[in-house]
C-alpha cells in the first residue's frame, strides 16, 4: 500500500495542522545565462524581467480549489535563499512548488535542495520539462510530486488527496513515489481547456518589477491567450503541443482585470502566433475598444498571418509592437527549416505593420540548416533592408523536443538533454550537423548582426528620440555597452 508523504513540516512542530486547506509556496529562483542558449549573454540578461506565468496559473488553480498560495519571485526581487526562507517561515506552507525548464533546471535544483532540507516540506514541480523527462527528474529525491501536462484538473486532485492522506491512484498527469518506487501516470491529453483555467494569480506577483527592454509603461505583465501551433518548423518544439484557445470574452476580461486591479498599462502576449485565427483577433480587439482598456500591448505572430484590415484594428485596440518570426533572408533556408513562408512575405508584413502605426521586431536565426557564409551575410543584410524597428538574432540551437535536437542527439549518440538533466554531462554547445560553419563563426556573426543593425547613426538617433523614461534609457544604455564589451564565446 502506498504511503502518502508526511507533510508535517518543521514549521508545524508543536502545533496542530489545519486540514481544511493546503498552503503551497511557489518559488521562482534567479535565472542565469547558459552556454547552450540561443541568445548571446547580454541579450539574455537585458531582454526583460518577466513574471513566472506558469507559477501564477498553478497558484490560481490551487486557490480556486479552496487552498492558499504564495509566489516568491526571487528572480525579479533579487532575493537570497535566506530571504525566501524567512518568507516561508511567515507563510507556513504545507508544500513547495517549482517550475522546471531545461535551461533553468540547475538554477532551481540548489534552491529545492536547500529549502527542502531547511523546512522539511515536500516538493511539487511542473512544466514542459516534466512532460518530457519525468523519470529522470524523479531520480532526484528532492522532488516528491510532478504535474505532467495540464494542471487544471490534476493539481487540485493531487493536493486534495494529499490533504486527506488518501491514495493517489487514479489521478492522471502526475508522478509520485509509492513504496519507494516512482509511479508515473501520463495525462489522457496534453490539450489545455482554457475555459476552465482561472486567470493567473497576479495579485501574488510584484507586478511593478517586471519589464521588457522595449516596454515604456508600468506596470507591465505578460499574457497567453492560446497554446500550441499548427506550423512544422524544425527548430521549434511548440508544434507538438495541441492548439487550444482562450475564449475571446475571457481574454478581454483578463486584460480588464489587469488594467483595473493591478495597474497594468503594458503587456506582451506570449502566444506562439496570436493572429492564427483572424476572426478571433477581431473579436478580442473589438472587446478591448468597447471596454476602453488603455493597455499598450505586443504580440508574436507569423508574417503570413496578417493583413492591413487586421493590423488596423489591432493598432486601434492598443497594439504597439508585433514580433515576427522571420528567421532567414534566404528562401532555400526557410524551406529547409519547414517555415512555410518566403522572404517577400516578411517585407510585405513589415510594410503593412508600419502603415498601421505599429512597430515591428524581427526574429532571425543564424546557423540554420544549410547555412553558408554567403547566406549568413544575406540574412544580416536583409534584417536592415526591410524596415524593421527592432531585430533579435539567435544562434540556431537544438532545443529539447525539436527535429534539430534529434539530429544533434544522433551526432552525439545520446539524448543530450536527458543526460544533462541527469547530471551526467556538462553544460555545452550541441553539435550542428545541419550545417558546416563553426560555432565560432556563428557566435561572431551574431554579435556582428546586432552591431550592424543597432549602431547605424540614423537608427540610434531615432531610438534615442523615442525614449520616454530614465529607466528605459538605462536599459538601452546597459544593453549597448554590454553588447560592445560582450565575450564572443557567450
Amino acid at each position: 500500500m502506498c504511503v502518502i508523504l508526511n507533510i508535517f513540516p518543521k514549521f508545524y512542530y508543536g502545533r496542530q495542522r489545519i486540514k481544511n486547506n493546503m498552503k503551497i509556496a511557489f518559488i521562482y529562483p534567479p535565472q542565469t545565462h547558459k552556454y547552450f542558449e540561443e541568445d548571446i549573454d547580454i541579450v539574455s540578461r537585458e531582454f526583460g524581467v518577466f513574471p513566472p506565468l506558469g507559477l501564477a496559473y498553478a497558484a490560481a488553480i490551487n486557490e480556486q480549489a479552496g487552498n492558499k498560495s504564495i509566489i516568491i519571485d526571487a528572480n525579479a526581487e533579487k532575493l537570497k535563499l535566506s530571504d525566501v526562507l524567512s518568507r516561508l517561515r511567515q507563510f507556513k506552507p504545507d508544500m513547495l512548488g517549482f517550475l522546471l525548464t531545461a535551461y533553468g533546471f540547475f538554477d532551481a535544483l540548489p534552491w529545492v535542495r536547500f529549502l527542502k532540507k531547511e523546512t522539511g516540506l515536500p516538493v511539487l514541480a511542473g512544466n514542459v520539462l516534466c512532460n518530457m523527462y519525468p523519470e529522470t527528474i524523479m531520480r532526484y529525491p528532492e522532488f516528491d510530486y510532478l504535474i505532467i501536462g495540464p494542471a487544471t484538473e490534476s493539481l487540485p486532485l493531487l493536493v486534495d488527496r494529499i490533504k486527506k492522506s488518501q491514495n493517489l491512484g487514479g489521478i492522471s498527469g502526475v508522478a509520485w513515489r509509492c513504496d519507494g518506487k516512482v509511479v508515473i501516470v501520463n495525462p489522457a491529453t496534453f490539450k489545455e481547456d482554457f475555459s476552465k483555467l482561472p486567470f493567473p494569480a497576479r495579485h501574488l506577483l510584484p507586478n511593478h518589477r517586471y519589464h521588457a527592454i522595449m516596454s515604456k509603461r508600468k506596470n507591465y505583465t505578460i499574457m497567453i491567450t492560446s497554446k500550441g501551433c499548427d506550423s512544422k518548423c524544425t527548430f521549434c518544439h511548440i508544434h507538438g503541443i495541441p492548439v487550444s484557445f482562450r475564449p475571446e470574452e475571457m481574454v478581454v476580461a483578463e486584460m480588464e482585470e489587469c488594467y483595473l486591479k493591478f495597474g497594468i498599462r503594458e503587456m506582451d502576449i506570449f502566444d506562439p502566433s496570436f493572429t492564427m485565427k483572424r476572426e478571433r483577433v477581431f473579436k478580442i480587439c473589438e472587446g478591448i475598444i468597447k471596454k476602453g482598456i488603455d493597455i499598450h500591448w505586443a504580440c508574436r505572430t507569423r508574417v503570413d498571418q496578417v493583413d492591413q484590415e487586421l493590423l488596423n484594428i489591432m493598432s486601434k485596440a492598443g497594439c504597439k509592437r508585433i514580433l515576427y518570426g522571420i528567421e532567414s533572408g534566404v528562401d532555400d533556408n526557410l524551406r529547409k527549416m519547414q517555415k512555410g513562408i518566403i522572404v517577400n512575405q516578411a517585407k510585405r508584413a513589415v510594410d503593412l505593420t508600419k502603415k498601421a502605426n505599429i512597430k515591428s521586431l524581427g526574429f532571425f536565426m543564424l546557423g540554420v540548416p544549410g547555412e553558408t557564409t554567403e547566406t549568413l551575410n544575406q540574412t544580416i543584410r536583409y534584417s536592415r533592408e526591410i524596415g524593421l524597428d527592432y531585430a533579435q538574432f539567435h544562434r540556431t540551437m537544438a532545443k529539447p523536443g525539436t527535429e534539430l535536437s534529434k539530429q544533434a542527439n544522433d551526432a552525439l549518440g545520446y539524448d543530450y538533454w536527458k543526460e544533462y538533466i541527469s547530471g551526467c554531462v556538462m553544460e555545452k554547445r550541441l553539435p550542428t550537423p545541419w550545417m558546416y560553419l563553426s560555432d565560432r563563426i556563428i557566435q561572431k556573426s551574431t554579435k556582428y548582426a546586432y552591431l550592424k543593425f543597432y549602431f547605424r547613426p540614423r537608427y540610434l538617433l531615432g531610438l534615442i528620440a523615442g525614449i520616454r523614461s530614465w529607466h528605459e534609457l538605462k536599459r538601452y544604455g546597459r544593453s549597448a555597452l554590454g553588447l560592445l564589451l560582450s565575450r564572443r564565446d557567450r
